[in-house]
């Protein structure tokens, strides 16, 4: 045989070798499963998936958990959109990246930073990754993308869109703070193209009728029910004024509260101020605020049911796990409080639900608390991605598989750098910087007292300040270097 032959005989080898290996990772590709990615903003445990006695209806949250598992005990890891979106986002605790509050993304998302998103771990890994609607949540603007480009999380992106005030409750622009002129409104659209919702809903529509030539991360980002508390006619049919339920609100709720904590509850005082001195069907009243929450949340709702329809018609629903989040909660006048911004469970506790084909059991509940966090570290395993070693939240597929696995990575919330809480099975401990404490053994923290001095809690103070202790220690040393 001749060299030359030989040679040709290599090469022809070689491109074998090579062709075989491309077609293996194609087939590899081909077989990851698709992330439908859904992002809610301040939906709280106020609807009928947690309980079925709940004013606000959900039935396609419903319909979506009996597909897969629903965490009833899910905690976000700050109660503001910015610092839990980024938590969420980065994988990173706000003890890791120093962003506590919606002014704190600019250190984590900057060009100099070596964090990594979600989204764009996918896309590194070989993802197609697109998105449309609040995402990310950029302060003040709600952009929706990467902060630092399009281009770094996204193979393409439709940024959020949302129409100005219409002042529909009757509070004009110079009645109310500078935060909150635009947002700070509440009632009933003529029709349902005013709602932003629908231009991202559309887009995530279009993208699923698309062929994917790689397996697909789309992310929908549904910006109701933050304010404005809006929603279409059709829906306020079924939250009339004289049924609205409201919160439980007893007098005095907050003489056995901290300091600190009468101070959160009181972030943007003059909101509670305002509402709760105008009676119904005043639009300015607490109850027609809470009316149109109930409302804008069924709204929501509905967006999901119809993400829904779309992917089971598009014929992908069988390769696509299924994620569904709520950045934080919401609390509309109990605690003295018509905001998040706080360490209770009002403020804290989302739905948090995961269909993952071949994995979850339809109809599954898991009880373990369980941190927004877990997000990251769960969708790179289900979409076979290497794990990512500085996340700090833990992955979820033992709980997947089997919701009474052992399970004691108790989320951790945090509200302004050294003020925490700490979520187990029976109980929130509450610990601020002061070194002032709280504790509850239910979720409705206005049927009993702060049970932090009461003696024959001791004990279980003293577990969960160590809990609280030793959870933090593992929350990661600082976003610089990575």
């Amino acid at each position: 045989m001749s060299k030359t032959t030989k040679k040709l005989l290599i090469s022809i080898n070689i491109c074998i070798l090579l062709t075989a290996g491309a077609s293996t990772i194609a087939a590899e590709e081909k077989s990851r499963p698709n992330i439908l990615f859904i992002a809610i903003d301040d939906m709280n445990d106020w609807t009928t998936v947690f309980d079925e006695d709940n004013p606000i209806q959900t039935p396609n949250l419903e319909r979506l958990a009996k597909r897969g598992m629903f965490f009833s005990k899910a905690y976000c890891s700050v109660a503001a959109c910015v610092p839990s979106r980024t938590a969420i986002l980065s994988g990173l605790s706000p003890m890791s990246t120093g962003c506590y509050s919606n002014g704190g993304s600019p250190r984590v998302w900057n060009h100099k930073s070596n964090v990594v998103s979600l989204p764009q771990y996918f896309r590194d890994h070989g993802y197609q990754v697109q998105g449309a609607g609040k995402i990310f949540g950029d302060h003040w603007i709600h952009g929706g993308d990467d902060p630092r480009g399009t281009d770094y999380s996204w193979d393409d992106f439709q940024k959020f869109v949302d129409s100005d005030s219409p002042h529909l409750n009757g509070y004009t622009p110079d009645q109310v703070k500078p935060l909150s002129k635009r947002a700070f409104d509440w009632g009933e659209v003529a029709r349902r193209e005013q709602m932003g919702d629908e231009k991202m809903l559309d887009y995530v529509s279009r993208t699923m009728e698309e062929k994917w030539e790689k397996p697909m991360f789309l992310a929908a980002g549904i910006f109701k029910p933050h304010l404005p508390f809006y929603a279409p006619p059709e829906v306020f049919e079924r939250y009339p004024m004289d049924d609205v339920v409201m919160p439980t609100m007893p007098e005095n709720d907050l003489e056995d509260v901290p300091g600190r904590g009468r101070g959160m509850a009181h972030t943007e005082p003059w909101i509670y101020t305002n509402v709760i001195q105008h009676e119904a069907p005043d639009p300015r009243s607490l109850k027609r605020m809470v009316q149109c929450y109930q409302a804008s949340a069924d709204y929501a709702d509905s967006v999901v049911g119809r993400l829904l329809d779309k992917l089971d018609a598009s014929g992908k629903a069988d390769n696509t796990i299924i994620i569904l989040w709520s950045d934080h909660g919401y609390h509309l006048g109990d605690k003295e409080s018509c905001v998040k911004f706080t360490l209770w469970e009002k403020a804290n506790r989302v739905p948090l639900i995961i269909v993952a084909p071949g994995v979850t059991k339809p109809g599954t509940v898991c009880d373990a608390p369980v941190s927004l966090l877990d997000i990251y570290p769960t969708l790179a395993e289900l979409g076979g991605l290497p794990p990512k070693a500085d996340n700090d939240g833990h992955s979820l597929l033992p709980l997947l598989r089997n919701p009474q696995a052992g399970w004691e990575h108790f989320p951790i919330m945090t509200m302004g750098k050294g003020n925490h809480a700490i979520r187990t099975p029976a109980y929130r401990y509450i610990r601020y910087g002061d070194g002032s404490e709280e504790l509850y053994s239910d979720e409705d923290e206005w049927n009993i007292d702060n049970l932090a001095d009461d003696p024959e809690m001791k004990k279980v103070i003293e577990r969960h300040r160590t809990l609280l202790d030793e959870q933090l220690s593992r929350g990661g040393a600082g976003v610089q270097g990575r």
